[in-house]
Order: C-alpha cells, then structure tokens, then sequence
C-alpha cells in the first residue's frame, strides 16, 4: 500500500493520511465506529494507489460518499464539523476550556444506559440547538443543566438522575474498582478492555499477570501450587487424604493458588485506591473473599463473574482467543474442559452465595450494556434520597 500524502495549500503542508483521525472526525459527524472505520477503511483502499491528494478533493470525497449512504444531518454535521469544533468550546469549573466532542458526549450518555440510538439523538438535538442559536462557548454547568433537561424531556426522570450521579460521582473523583471474574476462556480480558474503554478506566490488572511476577519470585519447589494452571493445580500438590475426590483435589488446589494470588491483588487494589484512581482487575482467582481484603470509604467496588452458561460456547471463546494469538493455545484448555467446566460451577456457587452480580458473556455488546447498568444500579445505591432531590435542585 503506498503512503498517501494529503496536502493543506492554505498551510502548506504534507502530511499522511491517517485512518484513525478520519474515523474520528466521521464519529463526531454522528456515524457509528463500525461504520466509520468501515468507510475509512474503503476511501483508503480506493486511494491506494494515489500519492498526493488535497485536503479539499478528499473533504469532497467524503461528503460523496456520506450523501449516498448517510442521512443528510450526517453530511451537515460533517460540512459543519472543521468550523464548528474551532469555535465551540467547553469552560471547564478551573477556566480551562476543551472543543466540544461529540463523540464523548454521546459516550457519556451511554455510560448512563441509555439506549445508543436515544444517546446520538439526544447529542445530535442538543448540537443542533447550539449551532442554531450560535453559541461558541458554553459552561460546562449550563451544558449539565440542557443535557439533563433534554434527558429528561425525550427519556424520564429515572435516566436523567443516572446522569446527575454519574457527573458528581466524577466530579467528586471517587475511585472505581471493577472486579472481573471467571474461568479461562469466558472472555474476561476483552470485556475488561472493552469496559475501561468505555469508562475511561486506564488502569487494569491480570491476575494472570501478578501471578507470572510471583512465578519469577518464588521458585516451584517452594510454591508448587503457584506454576500450575488453576484448573491442574489440584493435581501437582498433595492433597489431604480426606479430600480424595476429584472435585476436592480441584476446590483444595485451586483455593490455594488463590490465596497467594490474593495478596498480590490486594497490593494493587490498595495502591489504587489510595491514590484515588479507578482501576479494573479480572482473572480467574478474583473470588468473593477478596472483598474482605479491600479497605476504602468512597471507592465504589463492583464485582461480577463472566461466566459462559453453553459448554459450546466456552470451547468457541477457548478457540477464538488462540486465532487471535497464537501463543495462547487452545489444546490445553480444550483437553482440560471438564475441569475448567468443573471450576466455572465453583465460582458461580461461590459468587451466588455471596449476591454477586452473574453475567453470562452472550455477545460483547449485551455484556458491557449488563456491566455498565450493574456499575450505575451501585453508584445509584450511594446516593439517598434527599442527595437525588439536591441534585435535581441544582441543576433544574
């Protein structure tokens, strides 16, 4: 593929054509990310074989190819992007300012479980307005107030409160600790990476990971149970002859793999939490007893177990992780399925038990929508009701 150059004749300037900003220039026009990076994707391969090309040829381009695809709000939006993101800014309560997006508006409605078509309705009409009535530069508080009023007025009351308490919850800078349990395979690290994209979490931990640090620390004559797989290390230690059951020797060596595993976690999660810092921690050995181990007023902590409910499907996710990497094989886990089986029903008896939140991985989509109304019902939980009604007050 050769390296398209695109040129600014009023700047003077030659610089490459980058997919990813055009896919982010189209997603603040109102297109959805699927459909932005697919048609990115298909003007880079059309100009495949061009070297040079304008800034005004490829804005034309684009406009082509959003008249005949896209409703006509997208084509304005998108005509009107260049100017509009120049002169519209956000003042921030430090007097700072930042351009209006779009795109994060929309994101943080959706983080509020509004439906994605309500969400890019609602950021579309409260755009129109501003561009309407020329506003260049808005108050972040008086954004909040048409935000909510609009929420309000197109959804209820119920979504337009999540919204007030997702802002003071941010705004107060409480942490959130997300706590992500399940078998290998169930697809905890994708959703992981898929949520703290969502939520703007920078700051994730394997338990896999810490594990691997502790394997480098502690030699395996000392610690056999600590470079085993969870689902095997019943077998590579000695179990107490009382617990002669297969399901004993798995439970045994599994819950003290776990303990070890822990301390290292709650090294981590303490860190965060001191430094006020959301973060989000998945792997196999987060069970409820961690819970007991973490110390903090203010944090909001949420934990769930990703669990996959079909056998076929759990071997699907097994298999799709090792295309996706190669060094992740699927043979060993396929071999050892029952045991994995075995140790998914452990968790979910435990999680059970304990009233925490079981979410079967379906789709990723279904998965972080569950996840992200499971995180707004705990923050909602925080909040009494005379703090709804101040809130409410405020911003009315």
């Amino acid at each position: 593929m050769s390296k398209l150059l695109v040129i600014n004749e009023i700047k003077e300037t030659k610089v490459p054509f980058l997919r990813g900003m055009l896919v982010r220039s189209l997603q603040e026009a109102g297109l959805e990310f699927s459909d932005a990076y697919t048609m990115a994707t298909d003007l880079r391969n059309e100009l495949d074989e061009t070297a040079e090309i304008t800034v005004e040829d490829l804005r034309k381009r684009i406009k082509a190819i959003l008249t005949q695809k896209h409703p006509d709000a997208i084509v304005h939006n998108y005509q009107q992007e260049k100017i509009f993101r120049k002169s519209l800014s956000i003042i921030r309560e430090d007097g700072s300012s930042d351009p209006f997006s779009r795109r994060i508006h929309y994101q943080r409605l959706a983080n509020c479980t509004i439906p994605p078509g309500k969400c890019l309705a609602i950021t579309r009409k409260i755009h129109s307005n501003l561009v309407k009535n020329k506003i260049r530069r808005i108050d972040s508080f008086d954004l909040t107030v048409l935000t909510y009023q609009t929420i309000r007025k197109e959804i209820g009351q119920r979504h337009a409160d999540y919204y007030l308490m997702w802002r003071d919850f941010l705004l107060n800078g409480y942490p959130l600790l997300l706590l992500i349990g399940g078998v290998p395979g169930c697809g905890k690290s994708t959703i992981a990476t898929e949520i703290g994209s969502r939520l703007g979490i920078v700051r994730t931990q394997s338990t896999d990971m810490l594990r691997e640090v502790m394997r480098i620390m502690i030699p395996k004559k000392l610690s056999p149970s600590l470079h085993t797989s969870s689902f095997q290390v019943g077998r590579s230690i000695k179990v107490p002859t009382v617990r002669d059951h297969h399901d004993d020797h798995l439970l045994y060596g599994f819950q003290m793999q776990s303990e070890m595993v822990e301390v290292a976690c709650e090294a981590v999660i303490q860190r965060a939490l001191n430094e006020n810092v959301s973060l989000i921690v998945e792997g196999v050995h987060i069970r409820p007893s961690i819970l007991n181990r973490i110390e903090h007023s203010e944090a909001v902590i949420v934990p769930v177990c990703l669990a996959a409910f079909s056998k076929k499907r759990l071997i699907k996710y097994i298999k799709g992780r090792a295309d996706n990497n190669k060094q992740r094989r699927a043979k060993r886990y396929l071999n050892n399925l029952d045991d994995i089986w075995q140790l998914q029903s452990i968790l979910l008896s435990e999680s059970d038990h304990a009233e925490i939140e079981i979410i079967d991985n379906q789709t990723i989509d279904e998965t972080v929508s569950v996840l992200i109304n499971v995180i707004v019902q705990t923050i909602h939980s925080r909040y009494r009701g005379k703090e709804i009604t101040a809130l409410r007050r405020q911003y009315s």
